[in-house]
């Protein structure tokens, strides 16, 4: 099987899994927390597809660390992927399930980055800001990305808005560096 086919199968499977069951909500929850599990602790990857490690110690991990936080689905699912040996591909399938959940239930995601961290009342105004604007759910996802310098940048799907200092900086530049072109010329 084509291996970039495997994620994309796999999170469909839990996806239609969770439809199935009506607990896709509850279902998104978890996943989103083994995302970020896995995009928080990269070292949990080489563990998990060593084939050092036997398979019921990968699954004992997976229930030691997480059984008060996954449903018996989940769990089972995670077992599965494992006992077909594809845990590698783990962070993929949760990327996939997440990107089905939030087309199907209408969620945009909307992207912050500021040149500081920044805190929850902020946040709260950004969302509820985007809210009036803006028909529909959205998540909000914020970044520090210092080299902005200062203002902000948000992105959702479809759009970027582009406030930050160090891009009035490169307008600027080239406003100016045009200006000095233009006279020469003249």
């Amino acid at each position: 099987m084509d291996q970039s086919k495997i994620p994309v199968r796999y999170g469909k499977a839990l996806f239609l899994l969770g439809k199935e069951k009506g607990i896709l909500d509850e279902l998104y929850g978890q996943i989103k927390m083994l995302s970020e599990v896995f995009e928080n602790t990269p070292e949990i990857i080489p563990y998990l597809i060593s084939p050092l490690i036997k398979m019921q110690t990968k699954k004992d991990l997976f229930l030691k660390y997480f059984k008060d936080d996954l449903a018996d689905v989940t769990l089972k699912f995670v077992n599965l992927v494992i006992s077909k040996k594809r845990e590698r591909y783990f962070p993929e399938i949760f990327r996939n399930f997440i990107r089905l959940y939030k087309s199907d239930a209408g969620i945009k995601t909307l992207v912050l980055t500021t040149a500081f961290e920044i805190d929850q009342t902020l946040r709260q105004n950004v969302s509820l800001s985007f809210d009036k604007r803006n028909k529909g759910r959205h998540e909000l996802v914020t970044r520090v990305k210092p080299s902005i310098i200062g203002g902000f940048m948000l992105q959702t799907d479809d759009m970027l808005y582009d406030a930050s200092i160090a891009n009035e900086l490169k307008r600027l530049k080239k406003e100016l560096t045009g200006q000095v072109v233009e006279k020469a010329l003249k």
